[in-house]
């Protein structure tokens, strides 16, 4: 298409008349010789009909005196057509009577049936098969049916298949004719278009000789000769025109042309100063995001540090166990949803990242299937899970994302639909040829039958605060689809929507998924470190400018017997290194004086490198920033608000130390009253039992407390022992826990 557009006018004027005469003759051409063969083909069905007539009247005799023959002798006769391949005589009950088969036929040709029903059966679409006189035309044959009748009697049938040699050759010669016709019809079109195509490109080649002139010699008071009075006349006076206004322009950038370089000057002055204002936005939104979650992390230290001191505590009651468990329960709570908040802002700074553990696919579905059961059934809705899966499958992934992309795109399922169902289905499917084999691929479909939501909405759901108005009326903000679409990125998968309007909503998630290496990750919620094993002594150095930081990491340290110093701020660390050789040090990144990185610096040239394990404290978490911190030199990273888990873990993967043990020796509330307790046999007023399920599904934490204290103030004491175990789910924020325990309970 290129080089048609780019060649002489000359030429396309050619190609026109050509192009034109062609198809004109292709046309006329085709549609004779389809009407030619069409009436060979016709013609020659005809005598084959004719043909069978006459053998089909020859042969009434031999098929009413079972004379096979003289049938076979009739038959034979058909040698004389050439192109009958065979044809094959069928008595009454359509069996094979007598039969004929041209001299040399190849085996593939041969006829091999003995029934009538087996050669016309096959033709005919659609059943049941009644035999009725016709032919049928293959690719390289033709068959033809003839019934064989004595006084309307139907007393045997005749099959004849014959080539379609005659055919073939008839088409060729056709076009044979054709193709002459039409090569001296293209030479005789050429030589005309050469000679008519001067008319027109002559006035356009002195036009173009004139453009040249113009501008080789940069002369617009050059003027084109106006010959005819056509389109190109008027062209000619176009290009005249343009040249005047050319000669008007140059004047004006004439005076123009002192003042253009002090404009470009400007101009780029603007361009660089709005390119730095938006480099500093960006850098200001960065270190926004920075501090925000380090501010927001440092008191968040303070409240479910003390929280989980106070928890190890053996002196309490268990009011006020319970207490500081709803007090770190809310600290999480509360922390998490912070989390959830600034995760948008995380993605787009490509802070979020990626914590792989090894853990079961199967288990997880298990859990998640469990919990939608119970709110499906809530809303009198069809729960299914599709799982093909195998059992105790294994993967190494990150299975916080995976529940949290589960649980984003089934909440918004139920929560969506009103009526129907909501299947959640899983497959395995095979890996790209690409693919390492490790890295196994599996497709989840999250399917409703909801409103569905419209195309226009569909090009923007996965945008941060989109949603459309059912959105709104159900309450949301908009971030849950968006924060689901890049955690399937960052997993290297893929999320996609596919939905009607009235016909419910399919969200399909590819995912791969590395093979899981050695056991799952399992954490015991009942096993409680008591202290460090008798032949360990640890001594580390807590090195933080908050006080209460300090406090919180040096007691859950000194809780397990490990000896602790202190020290305000890098330069005391450094000191306090060379004074008392500890074992370990956990160090913060951010303190006057001297910040811990440059600390960790002095102690690395001081000491051995690796001799003094190094701790990074941070309530800094974003994934560019932890990376500084051990590119610089730490061993490991602790972020704030500080856990047993980590801080305990540093020392036992740094100081190879060994913990003592025990296990509780208290149940909580809900295992032991939902032991004793059959749910089942508890009848509640129905205005309570409705309130406290509307407040559970819409995570109304304050009215839930409120409804809960009056239903502990009842004279029932069933109704308090479920109070009990309704306030322990909540002080776990376990809704889904309420809500299977309320399914059970009886209104009245």
């Amino acid at each position: 298409m290129y080089s048609i557009q780019n060649t002489s006018i000359k030429n396309k004027l050619k190609a026109i008349i050509l192009l034109t005469s062609g198809l004109v003759l292709l046309l006329s051409s085709g549609a004779f010789v389809v009407n030619d063969i069409y009436s060979f083909r016709r013609s020659m069905v005809a005598d084959l009909f004719t043909l069978a007539e006459l053998i089909g009247i020859n042969s009434q005799a031999m098929l009413t005196f079972d004379n096979k023959r003289e049938a076979n002798e009739n038959l034979a006769a058909l040698k004389v057509k050439s192109n009958i391949m065979f044809s094959l005589l069928f008595s009454a009950d359509g069996q094979l009577f007598a039969r004929y088969e041209r001299d040399g036929l190849p085996p593939k040709f041969r006829p091999t049936h003995a029934s009538l029903n087996e050669y016309y059966c096959p033709l005919v679409n659609p059943d049941p098969c009644e035999f009725q006189d016709g032919y049928f035309l293959g690719e390289n044959h033709v068959d033809v049916f003839k019934k064989i009748v004595i006084d309307d009697e139907w007393i045997g049938s005749l099959y004849i298949q014959a080539d379609l040699k005659e055919l073939r050759t008839r088409l060729i010669g056709v076009a044979t004719i054709i193709f002459v016709v039409l090569l001296a019809s293209f030479l005789l079109a050429f030589l005309l278009a050469s000679k008519l195509q001067q008319i027109i490109t002559k006035p356009i080649d002195a036009l173009l000789g004139t453009m040249k002139a113009v501008s080789s010699q940069k002369n617009y008071s050059l003027r084109a000769t106006k010959v005819n009075q056509d389109e190109l006349g008027i062209l000619i006076d176009g290009f005249n025109g343009m040249l005047t206004q050319i000669e008007l322009r140059d004047r004006e950038l004439g005076q123009y042309q002192d003042h253009l370089e002090e404009k470009v000057k400007q101009r780029t002055t603007e361009l660089a100063l709005a390119r730095d204002q938006a480099l500093a936005a960006n850098k200001a939104k960065s270190i926004f995001l920075a501090n925000m979650s380090h501010e927001i992390r440092t008191p968040m230290n303070a409240v479910l540090g003390y929280a989980q001191i106070l928890q190890r505590d053996t002196h309490l009651t268990k009011e006020q166990r319970d207490s500081i468990q709803i007090i770190q329960n809310s600290g999480t709570h509360l922390l998490g949803l912070i989390n959830d908040i600034l995760d948008i802002s995380k993605i787009e700074a490509g802070a979020m990242e990626l914590r792989p553990e090894n853990f079961y696919l199967d288990e997880l579905i298990e859990g998640i299937a469990a919990m939608f059961k119970i709110r499906c059934e809530q809303k009198h809705l069809v729960w299914r899970v599709e799982d093909t899966i195998q059992q105790h499958l294994l993967v190494y992934a990150d299975q916080g994302k995976l529940r949290q992309i589960l649980i984003n795109l089934l909440g918004n399922a139920v929560k969506f639909t009103e009526t129907g169902e909501v299947v959640l289905r899983l497959t395995h499917l095979p890996p790209p040829p690409e693919e390492l084999s490790e890295v196994d691929w599996f497709c989840i479909d999250v399917i409703d039958t909801g409103p569905g939501i419209s195309p226009n909405a569909q090009e923007a759901i996965f945008e941060p605060f989109q949603q459309e108005k059912a959105g709104f009326e159900k309450g949301g903000t908009g971030l849950g689809l968006a924060i689901t679409k890049r955690q399937v990125e960052l997993m290297e998968g893929k999320l996609t929507l596919a939905s009607e309007v009235g016909k419910g909503a399919c969200f399909t998630v590819q995912l791969p998924l590395s093979a899981g290496q050695g056991d799952a990750s399992h954490s015991s919620k009942h096993a409680e470190i008591t202290h460090l094993a008798s032949h360990c002594h640890v001594t580390a150095l807590v090195v933080d400018d908050v006080k209460e930081n300090r406090d919180i990491l040096s007691h859950m340290l000194q809780d397990v017997g490990v000896e602790v110093r202190e020290a305000v701020n890098g330069q005391e660390a450094v000191n306090g290194v060379h004074k008392h050789k500890p074992d370990i040090v956990f160090m913060d990144i951010r303190m006057p004086v001297m910040s811990g990185t440059e600390a960790l610096r002095h102690i690395r040239q001081q000491f051995a490198k690796g001799e003094v394990p190094c701790i990074a404290i941070s309530a800094s978490t974003l994934r560019h920033q932890t990376k500084q911190m051990l590119d610089a030199g730490f061993d490991d990273f602790i972020s704030k608000p500080f856990r047993f888990e980590e801080v305990y873990d540093c020392l036992a993967k740094f100081l190879d130390v060994e913990f003592e043990y025990k296990q509780p020796e208290e149940t909580t509330v809900t295992e032991e009253t939902s032991k004793a307790l059959d749910l089942t046999q508890i009848y509640l007023p129905t205005e309570l039992h409705a309130r406290l399920q509307e407040a559970a599904e819409l995570n109304e934490l304050t009215e839930m407390e409120h409804l809960i204290t009056q239903l502990r103030q009842s004279p029932e004491s069933q109704h308090q022992t479920l109070a009990e175990m309704l306030k322990e789910f909540l002080s776990q924020y376990d809704i889904d826990g309420i809500l299977e325990a309320l399914a059970k309970v009886q209104t009245r």
